[in-house]
């Protein structure tokens, strides 16, 4: 205390620190042993529509709104809000942004989500899908490969759900915000660790403990997440086989989580000016990108475009061999590609090396 003004205080790893305003209502809330999205708004049943959450809820019987808190009479609880068609709850979105490269200078896509919080992760997941590429590795005998998914959706969605029922809603002005880079999604929301956890405790041993309980309740009834605090834990199980983990990072109230493309390749330029894959060579899914746009290449052609994705430095003859294909037919296909601006060469036929354009 102060002169006469009363500062509280709360515990962050082996430290105690003044609170913030934010944390000050969360607080209050539980000392009445309530949530944010407990609280009763003068918001009336009748003025909103749920229809997106009863779309989820068609395989329960005797589903009702009132059944699950939502309602207080009839009065909408902030959860409700969040749940309803229309939510009018302020900074309840999620901007998604495709940035060109590494770092936010400018952007391929850029979109906002609004509306119930289950529809603004369906059009984040749909979002994410519009933009990540399929790769393949080589695996056995001739064209024999193996799919690699550039980012895995269920961890995706799983941070995502993480995101809105954990963050804090009493923090105005902030949203979800998914940035997708070259290489890397970061997930941000806001919100710190409750029960004064460090971010390494909560890593090693993921709480169930709950800012917004109704949310959560809600979307353990529709199985998008489990009670038992089991969702950090299902986003590194994803990833056990992959050389880059998750990274999860707390700066001020911000909460991060972050996944690394399995596809991005850094480029570099070695002593003869040539172009050199640093990172794991992995082959981009053409069938997607390239058909698209030039629906007219022959399926022969598509294969080509598939090894020289795979290594850049192969050779005619040995796309011949490889293809199992006379080599006049893979040269003629390597002339039309050549023609179409989708294929070249780069130095020698001994030497050089192949850059696709598409």
């Amino acid at each position: 205390m102060n002169k006469g003004t009363r500062i509280a205080y709360i515990r962050k790893g082996d430290q105690d620190c003044e609170t913030n305003s934010t944390e000050l209502n969360e607080l209050i809330l539980r000392g009445r042993n309530q949530g944010w999205d407990e609280l009763v708004t003068d918001n009336l049943y009748k003025d909103f529509t749920f229809e997106k959450l009863k779309k989820y809820f068609k395989d329960i019987k005797d589903y009702k709104i009132g059944k699950f808190g939502l309602l207080s009479g009839e009065k909408l609880t902030n959860a409700a809000l969040l749940y309803s068609d229309q939510n009018p709850v302020v900074g309840s979105f999620i901007s998604c942004t495709r940035w060109n490269g590494l770092d936010k200078l400018s952007a391929k896509d850029d979109i906002e989500f609004y509306g119930s919080i289950l529809n603004q992760i369906d059009n984040a997941m749909e979002f994410i899908k519009k933009h990540m590429s399929n790769g393949w590795v080589k695996e056995g005998g001739k064209l024999a490969r193996r799919t690699i998914p550039e980012y895995d959706l269920d961890a995706m969605r799983e941070a995502l759900i993480n995101a809105e029922a954990h963050r804090s809603y009493l923090m105005r002005g902030t949203n979800v915000e998914l940035a997708f880079y070259d290489d890397r999604i970061e997930i941000v929301s806001c919100g710190k660790i409750g029960n004064g956890k460090t971010l390494e405790e909560l890593l090693k041993r993921p709480t169930s403990q709950r800012r917004n309980q109704l949310v959560c309740d809600i979307f353990s009834r529709l199985d998008f997440m489990e009670r038992r605090g089991s969702g950090i834990k299902k986003i590194f199980q994803a990833y056990e086989n992959d050389e880059k983990k998750p990274k999860f990072e707390i700066i001020d109230d911000v909460f991060i989580v972050t996944f690394y493309s399995r596809l991005y390749r850094k480029v570099e330029r070695n002593d003869d000016n040539v172009d050199i894959n640093v990172e794991k060579n992995v082959g981009i899914n053409v069938e997607i990108k390239i058909k698209e746009k030039y629906p007219e290449l022959s399926n022969t052609s598509i294969e080509i475009i598939k090894l020289v994705e795979n290594n850049n430095y192969t050779t005619q003859p040995e796309i011949a061999k490889e293809l199992d294909k006379a080599t006049n037919t893979v040269y003629r296909n390597i002339k039309v590609l050549k023609d179409m601006g989708i294929l070249e060469r780069v130095g020698s036929n001994k030497k050089g090396y192949w850059r696709i354009n598409y």
